[in-house]
């Protein structure tokens, strides 16, 4: 009944019995029997089938209520006796926005993984509020998210602090200097993220503190192309200090900081209030707290 079930959520998943059949390593007329067999035990039709997706009856909509109740549980049971018996195993979701999961957790998984080899982790990477809403609705089992998020569901512990700082080329006449004036900045190109980023909008939260409106713009899509473009001498960026780490150590950028100000904003991890956590998310969360990894990311700035 276990693997009928799991084969039922899948298909109503993937809406598409081709596509359950790929996903568990099927065949379609596999995928099929499974499902009949369900039929016959419940006495119900669970599915309306058509050429091109297959939706659920009403009877489908109540089994799958259960049915991911039951695998979640299942999954659970089998985590806790890994736990039990002290294994450090079995699957870890981790979600990230961009800026941590481009220059942080790499790093961090790295660390991760060789302590604990036997854990499955997977990652998707999305913005602040993509994650905070896969956290919610246990679509992953943890989050590292570098905006604020409403705490009403969640636990939000911060783990590490960043800070945006003005990047410029090595051989810019601002990099000799520690701290600028926005005076220094009148004619400068600022390299920003395009409109209805995350980055963008802190970017011009900062330029409002600032009371400064840069005369220059040019957009590009990634901070990565920013880091590019400036290395380039197309202009200078705001930018995380956690995603220079590599140009700095080779000489390619330089940072500088604004006189009388600075801009910085907690890196956090997130998980659902009350939800289950296997041995190998707490051990996640360990190390991402703690202060041996805090050291290993030091970066070197002052």
């Amino acid at each position: 009944m276990h693997f009928q079930l799991q084969v039922f959520v899948t298909v109503v998943e993937k809406k598409n019995f081709s596509r359950a059949a790929e996903a568990l390593n099927l065949t379609q007329p596999a995928v099929s029997q499974q499902i009949h067999s369900l039929e016959d035990h419940y006495g119900v039709k669970l599915f309306e089938r058509n050429s091109k997706r297959v939706e659920m009856t009403r009877a489908g909509e109540i089994l799958y209520q259960y049915a991911a109740q039951i695998l979640n549980l299942h999954q659970e049971a089998h985590q806790a006796i890994n736990d039990l018996m002290g294994l450090v195993t079995g699957k870890l979701s981790i979600g990230a926005s961009l800026t941590i999961g481009e220059y942080v957790l790499p790093k961090l998984l790295s660390v991760f993984t060789k302590q604990f080899p036997d854990v499955e982790a997977s990652v998707s990477i999305g913005n602040t509020e993509v994650i905070a809403d896969n956290t919610l609705n246990n679509r992953i089992d943890v989050g590292l998210v570098e905006g604020p998020v409403n705490p009403a569901n969640l636990i939000i512990t911060p783990f590490l602090e960043d800070e945006m700082v003005l990047i410029v080329p090595s051989g810019h006449n601002l990099a000799l200097l520690n701290e600028v004036h926005t005076t220094d900045l009148t004619e400068e190109t600022f390299i920003v993220r395009e409109a209805g980023s995350g980055t963008r909008f802190v970017v011009e939260e900062l330029f409002r503190t600032l009371e400064f409106h840069p005369k220059r713009e040019i957009q590009f899509g990634s901070t990565q192309a920013i880091k590019n473009a400036v290395e380039a001498g197309l202009g200078v960026a705001f930018i995380s200090k956690w995603s220079i780490q590599k140009e700095l150590k080779l000489g390619t950028l330089a940072y500088v900081r604004m006189k009388g100000h600075s801009f910085p904003r907690p890196f956090s991890i997130i998980w659902k209030k009350g939800q289950f956590q296997s041995r190998a998310m707490k051990e996640f969360v360990n190390l991402t707290v703690s202060s041996d990894f805090l050291s290993a990311l030091e970066a070197p700035m002052t």
